[in-house]
């Protein structure tokens, strides 16, 4: 074995290092582990983009497991060097495709109709009627959402990509419940009912008949389970059966 000329470099004693970590001028350039280029969808751009949109299209066709890098690469029309250019892994790009369909899934929600209705209880029935019309009505069959297909299919086998889906349902569910919540203090304080479980409710009802509609390949179902959870609504809310004030049966809600 060859030795080194001169002397070994020193260590730098334990204690020398440890004042190097906790003194505020030293920085050190890293990068999270599995936080590799995903960013949001309004950071994307070019070669990029188009690889994210073939794999949102194509995971939430086909799921997680089902689609592979070559496929997205085709669909993209991007070489597989290009690919890992810009990802390191179909893990990776799934991350960035999730990110992407929740960002657009969540834009799409803010800027909907019924968020401009000034009565709770109104945008409560609004968001039903938004819900309908975006998953293509009885025109187009839904293409499915894409958190709730990872968040079967990969809950258990990938629990960082179950935790993010876990966290986009969280913030779904805390959206709704707001509603819920501002329509039961002002139309029926007395009424038995938890916003937040009752926005669960809902958001189980949308996931499971998105699931039933692609394997009907109609929306049917999914209409009618919206119509059932509304006649549900009006009565937690009593709007069956007995007369209603003024705008608690307005065209929003019916």
């Amino acid at each position: 074995m060859l030795k080194s000329k001169g002397k070994p470099a020193k260590k730098p004693p334990e204690k020398n290092f440890k004042k190097m970590l906790t003194n505020p001028d030293f920085q050190v350039a890293y990068q999270l582990v599995c936080m590799l280029n995903r960013i949001t969808s309004t950071e994307l751009s070019g070669t990029k983009r188009k690889l994210v949109d073939a794999g949102v299209k194509l995971m939430r066709a086909r799921g997680y497991n089902a689609t592979t890098v070559d496929d997205i690469c085709d669909d993209a029309g991007v070489t597989k060097g290009g690919f890992f250019h810009y990802f390191k892994s179909k893990d990776d790009i799934a991350h960035c495709a999730l990110a992407h369909f929740h960002e657009h899934r969540m834009k799409s929600y803010e800027d909907a109709p019924f968020r401009k209705l000034a009565d709770p209880l109104d945008r409560v029935f609004g968001r039903l009627d938004f819900v309908k019309a975006s998953v293509g009505g009885d025109h187009h069959v839904t293409k499915g959402c894409l958190i709730g297909m990872f968040a079967q299919e990969l809950a258990v086998t990938n629990p960082e990509i179950g935790g993010v889906c876990q966290n986009y349902f969280s913030r779904m569910v805390r959206d709704f419940s707001h509603d819920l919540a501002e329509a039961k203090a002002k139309h029926a304080p007395a009424a038995q009912f938890d916003p937040k479980g009752l926005a669960q409710l809902y958001l189980s009802i949308v996931q499971g008949s998105l699931m039933l509609a692609k394997i009907a390949g109609n929306n049917d179902v999914l209409h009618e389970n919206i119509e059932q959870f509304r006649t549900h609504l009006k009565c937690l809310f009593g709007l069956t059966g007995a007369k209603s004030t003024a705008k608690s049966a307005g065209k929003a809600r019916k």
